[in-house]
């Protein structure tokens, strides 16, 4: 069956509403801290508050395997969810717009109270959404995944570019000077110091704007999550879950610990072709009742028959060679993968970021947080049309980035006098390698993804819990090193 350009849109536009809003709260930390008391230790303060906001991906987790004992309806779940996480994200920045300047006196300081609950419940939903949002994907078809992941990173590009044209961070390098009396040889003569102080340009529209755009983002997505729920266009893309009984994981009676990811989850399954060369059926399935079938399931890819019967017994086709064994085996590789991935993309990196572009000038900095962002939904979008599908072509784009990844943080270690920081060269090849380095993670990121959609929703969920992870550990390490360590060291702005 072929996608339809109107359903991968809406996919997008739903995508956006993943990370828009704290993505958004970030960019404007530089007119935030200008207002509020904390001043610039605002952001470590959002920093805690977004890694206890991960709490909600696991009572997510919980409801999904079911510790309560009662079975849930999975489809209703990821909607429902999705749902309440739009409708946090569309109040609290509601609310933002109206009260981010407002403070409590609290523990004897003067403290944003409104600003740091309404984050925490942001970082709560956004948190969430990496689990339930690629959840509620598995129920469409797989060719969608990539447009998916093309609006999550339009979620922190669109509020970047709305920062850009409001002059967040443009500062200006005023010259000054002070006099003051000092002794010289006896004498006390007048002397006269001059320097250069950055300041921040006033902002060409609001704060309480910026947030109210913000709310109309995730409006947006709603109203685009409805229309693939209920709209009867969108309906034949769903997937057919009596088809997917047939495209069951390979499971042979003997190896049925093999299949720890897809356990009780028979209705949304398909087999990757990075996982096999052939497609997944239950070990004596009549397989693919008609070639639509086949069709829809496989998105593409084509399949030889999977099941061979010798003497009345059935033979399931070997995964890698070695029965059901090796695919967990590459499966829990690629899980590393995106724990890896986002422990530098999405934390780690970006509080080091500062750090490693700024010593080559102001300009650098600000191509290197415009460009990056850029980067994301464009490996996003090359996804759609030069899918990845191997473990090993998918390690590679990992490796690349990692390379790249490893200068980043060396120039970040040796700042304010990283390589190259005298010549003309640093500073475009900081920029590069920074774009390298969003572009090659986040496609390798992508093509994870893709695979654990073809597994089936359980293997996507825990796709987004490795995500979590992975920013987590990148989020609580670049809080030590930098400001409990104090590996790194400020450039001036000027």
């Amino acid at each position: 069956m072929e996608s339809k350009l109107l359903v991968h849109v809406l996919v997008c536009v739903f995508a956006v509403s993943s990370w828009v809003d704290i993505n958004g709260m970030w960019v404007e930390l530089p007119i935030l801290v200008s207002h509020l008391p904390e001043q610039w230790t605002l952001p470590s303060y959002i920093t805690v508050l977004g890694q206890v906001a991960n709490i909600g991906p696991l009572v997510f987790l919980a409801i999904t395997y079911r510790i309560s004992g009662r079975p849930v309806k999975r489809p209703t779940l990821d909607k429902i969810t999705s749902y309440i996480i739009m409708l946090v994200g569309l109040t609290s920045t509601l609310l933002l717009s109206f009260f981010w300047r407002s403070t409590q006196h609290v523990a004897g300081a003067e403290r944003s109270l409104a600003l740091l609950t309404l984050s925490f419940f942001l970082s709560l939903m956004d948190c969430t959404s990496s689990v339930a949002y690629v959840a509620f994907m598995a129920s469409l078809q797989p060719v969608y995944l990539s447009s998916f992941f093309v609006g999550e990173g339009l979620s922190g590009l669109l509020p970047a570019l709305m920062a850009l044209g409001q002059g967040v961070g443009e500062i200006k390098c005023v010259n000054a000077s002070s006099t003051s009396e000092r002794n010289v040889s006896g004498n006390v003569v007048n002397v006269t110091d001059y320097y250069v102080y950055p300041t921040y340009l006033p902002p060409r529209f609001s704060v309480q704007l910026f947030f109210l755009l913000l709310c109309g983002m995730i409006f947006l997505s709603m109203v685009a999550f409805s229309l693939l729920n209920f709209w009867g266009y969108c309906k034949d893309q769903f997937t057919n879950s009596r088809s997917f009984e047939d495209y069951n994981q390979v499971i042979c009676p003997s190896d049925q610990s093999a299949n720890d990811f897809e356990s009780g989850d028979t209705t949304d399954t398909v087999q990757s072709p990075l996982l096999s060369s052939t497609p997944s059926l239950k070990c004596g399935s009549d397989g693919p009742k008609n070639d639509d079938a086949l069709l829809q399931l496989s998105s593409g890819y084509s399949y030889p028959p999977p099941v061979s019967v010798k003497d009345g017994i059935d033979e399931c086709t070997p995964l890698f060679g070695d029965k059901t064994k090796a695919p967990t085996r590459e499966i829990s590789l690629l899980l590393v993968q995106v724990v890896v991935i986002n422990f530098f993309i999405t934390s780690f990196l970006l509080s080091i970021q500062v750090y490693s572009s700024l010593p080559y000038g102001i300009s650098i900095y600000n191509l290197v947080v415009t460009l990056t962002n850029i980067a994301n939904p464009l490996a996003c979008a090359v996804a759609i049309f030069l899918p990845v599908t191997s473990c090993v072509g998918i390690s590679v784009l990992t490796g690349l980035g990692l390379v790249c990844t490893v200068y980043v943080v060396l120039c970040a270690s040796l700042s304010p006098a990283p390589p190259l920081v005298a010549s003309t060269a640093g500073g475009p090849v900081i920029v590069l390698l920074w774009i390298a380095v969003s572009f090659f993670l986040t496609y390798a990121k992508i093509s994870v993804a893709g695979v654990m959609r073809h597994v089936g929703r359980r293997a996507l969920i825990w796709y987004g819990s490795a995500t979590q992870v992975g920013s987590l550990l990148g989020a609580l390490t670049g809080f030590v090193l930098v400001n409990q360590v104090k590996v790194f060291n400020d450039a001036s702005w000027c």
